[in-house]
């Protein structure tokens, strides 16, 4: 084996570079994270029906990699937000909540995580502009 010129290796000569490589930018098109299982979920609710993977490619754009979607589509299910089921070869994607029933899901989980939940709910509910107080009012006579 021949040994490596002075100039590739670092200190001591160990065999590592002398300089990282440089890291590329960050690309502006990156989506922040969870972003693309939000988009997903959301053309799930507005689809009407269960979509396979190439369709949700279709109608979401921006070149995303079909296995970027089956990804996506396969983490929903394991979050317990997507159902799946078998479809010609492959398989077809469901929402398992209406997204108003996600919605309340996420805020109760807001309410169990601070250390005083009536103290938010009080808080929550004084912030309220006066008709959303009202439906709220009115749910709660509702379910009694």
């Amino acid at each position: 084996m021949s040994p490596r010129p002075p100039s590739a290796t670092g200190p001591g000569g160990l065999g590592r570079p002398s300089a990282a490589p440089p890291v590329p930018a960050a690309s502006t098109t990156r989506r922040a994270a969870g972003e693309l299982e939000r988009a997903v979920l959301a053309l799930l609710w507005s689809a009407g029906e269960p979509l396979m993977p190439a369709a949700v490619q279709h109608r979401l754009g921006g070149g995303l990699a079909q296995s970027t979607i089956a990804t996506t589509l396969l983490r929903l299910v394991a979050k317990g937000l997507a159902d799946r089921a078998p479809h010609g070869k492959g398989f077809a994607y469901r929402p398992l909540l209406r997204a108003e029933q996600h919605a309340a899901v996420q805020m109760i989980d807001f309410l169990r995580r601070g250390d005083r939940p009536d103290d938010v709910l009080r808080h929550f509910a004084s912030e309220l502009p006066p008709g959303y107080r009202e439906v709220l009012r009115a749910a709660l006579t509702a379910t009694g």
